[in-house]
């Protein structure tokens, strides 16, 4: 038990640097878009920005389940509940979301992974909320600036 506690911190671990990375990267460029427009976004600008901040961060997510599954994939006795990779990545996207429908599971021991899974979804989606929150926040400051102008 105590080698897949490790195993799992250690994936949980992998998708925090990824996450760590991602974020900073995201941050640097919405920091250049708004230096670069002096603060001044127009509702269009504005309006795609949140978009594919969404739709990155959504990217990111499924990077993380992806991670998962290659973890799940090439550690002994975890394939063996699955009859290909796509239900891995399936079971992956499920289980990190915490949707958790239950369809597909890890029967073995190493069935603890699924809750370090899923704790890591919950955990990494809710940094990625508070990207969100931010940028929405500065895109508010953003139109109260040039509203008042």
């Amino acid at each position: 038990m105590f080698k897949i506690v490790i195993i799992g911190f250690l994936i949980v671990a992998l998708n925090v640097v990824i996450q760590a990375a991602a974020s900073l990267f995201w941050v640097r460029k919405t920091k250049q878009i708004f230096s670069r427009l002096n603060n001044n976004l127009s509702g269009i600008r504005s309006f795609n920005l949140l978009i594919f901040s969404f739709l990155y961060l959504t990217l990111l997510h499924l990077t993380h389940a992806l991670t998962w599954a290659i973890c799940i994939n090439i550690l002994p006795k975890t394939n063996v509940d699955f009859s290909n990779f796509g239900d891995i990545f399936y079971y992956s996207i499920v289980t990190f979301t915490t949707l958790g429908y239950g369809d597909l599971t890890i029967s073995s021991e190493w069935r603890m992974l699924s809750g370090f899974e899923a704790i890591n979804g919950i955990m990494l989606i809710g940094w990625s909320t508070a990207l969100m929150y931010s940028l929405i926040q500065n895109l508010y400051k953003s139109t109260n600036r040039s509203l008042s102008d």
